[in-house]
């Protein structure tokens, strides 16, 4: 069983140790008295719009030329594009610079120089200083010295809409303190709103080129809303940690509800380390056991229990240390999903046609689960169970060129529905299959889903 009374609340880590480490970055920050989301919630908005609508202005005068002229144009306004949304994500933070997030993690959605612009936002968001941090917390919790034997000023991770401060309980134990940034909660809920129907007017103006558009942005605003309500994260932690209680090599932390208030959440501290960073440092062995570990925990969440932690930044799984091999830390639990039976057995079915490789099985699970493509055609969806086959094997080439046959069917028949809570369930799946791909592991994958299709298990 694992141990509980480890695991911290952040959503972006950034410290020098994981989520446990602090790099001094937050006392660099300065006192910060008026520090908050910068401009008024109007100027925010201009900023919002022109800089969507600059974005746009150029990929029209591109697609206006000759079409001699037309690709370099492309491509120059795809590179000025990715960098003023990177620019703009990091000025404004809040839920633009979430948004950015989530892009980062879709190379399905985005031309690669977005997808590389957007991704330094996963490790650059700049701490808020010790002084607005506390007085957010005595706001909504009262004195800091009544609450803690000691609170570290430093941020151990700092993200889109709120950073993490490790601290000591009054009797000792050592707690994640997550505090959500000033103004918040007043300025992001409208920011999506305006996001939502920027990108609603983006499908317009693309002929819905990108698959689902409209359901992505509406998933995105509903996750990201849900992130600031800090009492149903707090539930959302206790149900992970019923559903991997027992489950060796996992851990998930608890909840201090008596310290947890308004924009205060407090949980267990994990000591560990970013997995993402510390997979290219660890040896093969204990790098293909932790990514073995991340994988067999989604496949259970998907399969098995039918809430899905929706947010796979690396930077939200931890590398810690096992006396009898590594262990997994799951946090940040702001984003999550509930998948009824019925998407569950289609997922089921969808795996289980990666396993036979039987593409009508996948097709009709696909269908079934309420994908649909312009044509209407239900074999067009076949390329889509790539992302659950494995008739090709698991080497990198192979993952590559399954890729490739699903980017050229998205583009010959784009699929124009997307299920809601299988865009979530779709992020998960392409951040996976990067890590994996990455350590190459020598395990089976077709091995880790057949033993959750087993029905004894």
């Amino acid at each position: 069983m694992p141990k509980r009374g480890v695991v911290p609340a952040g959503d972006s880590p950034t410290g020098g140790k994981g989520a446990g480490g602090t790099s001094g970055r937050g006392r660099r920050a300065g006192t910060g008295a008026d520090w908050g989301l910068p401009g008024s919630q109007l100027s925010r908005r201009a900023e919002l719009y022109a800089t969507a609508f600059g974005v746009a202005a150029r990929y029209g005068a591109a697609r206006a030329l000759p079409s001699r002229r037309r690709a370099a144009a492309l491509a120059l306004a795809h590179e000025r594009g990715a960098h003023d949304l990177y620019a703009r994500a990091v000025h404004l933070r809040g839920g633009f610079l979430k948004l950015g997030q989530f892009a980062s993690a879709r190379p399905d959605l985005l031309p690669p120089v977005y997808v590389e612009q957007l991704s330094r936002l996963q490790d650059r968001v700049p701490p808020a200083p010790a002084a607005a941090v506390r007085r957010i917390v005595e706001a909504d919790l009262g004195p800091v010295e009544e609450a803690f034997a000691s609170f570290d000023a430093g941020s151990a991770s700092a993200a889109s809409l709120a950073q993490v401060h490790r601290a000591t309980r009054r009797d000792g134990r050592v707690v994640a303190v997550k505090v959500q940034y000033p103004r918040v909660a007043e300025v992001v809920p409208e920011e999506m709103r305006d996001t939502r129907r920027i990108l609603l007017l983006a499908d317009r103006l693309l002929g819905s080129r990108v698959p689902g558009l409209p359901t992505i942005a509406h998933a995105l605003e509903t996750s990201v809303l849900e992130e600031l309500d800090y009492v149903r994260e707090a539930d959302n932690v206790d149900r992970f940690a019923a559903n991997f209680s027992g489950v060796e090599g996992v851990a998930v932390p608890g909840v201090h509800r008596d310290l947890s208030q308004g924009r205060v959440l407090v949980l267990d501290w994990l000591e560990g380390e970013n997995l993402a960073r510390a997979l290219r440092v660890v040896d093969r062995e204990v790098a293909e056991e932790a990514t073995r570990l991340l994988i067999d925990a989604y496949l259970k969440q998907i399969l098995d229990d039918g809430f899905l932690h929706a947010d796979p930044h690396p930077g939200n799984f931890l590398l810690m240390a096992g006396g009898d091999g590594p262990r997994l830390g799951l946090v940040d639990f702001g984003a999550c999903v509930e998948l009824p039976r019925e998407t569950r057995e289609g997922l089921r079915d969808l795996y289980r046609s990666g396993l036979e490789a039987d593409a009508g099985l996948a097709g009709e699970a696909l269908d079934r689960l309420g994908f649909r493509t312009r044509s209407g055609d239900v074999g067009s969806l076949v390329a889509w169970a790539s992302l659950f086959s494995f008739e090709d094997g698991d080497d990198e080439l192979s993952r590559q060129a399954a890729w490739q046959r699903l980017m050229a069917a998205a583009r010959d028949d784009p699929v124009t529905r997307i299920p809601a809570e299988l865009v979530m369930v779709g992020r998960v799946l392409i951040v996976q299959t990067g890590l994996v791909s990455r350590v190459r592991p020598r395990w089976s994958m077709a091995d880790l889903v057949a033993s959750h299709l087993n029905p004894t298990r």
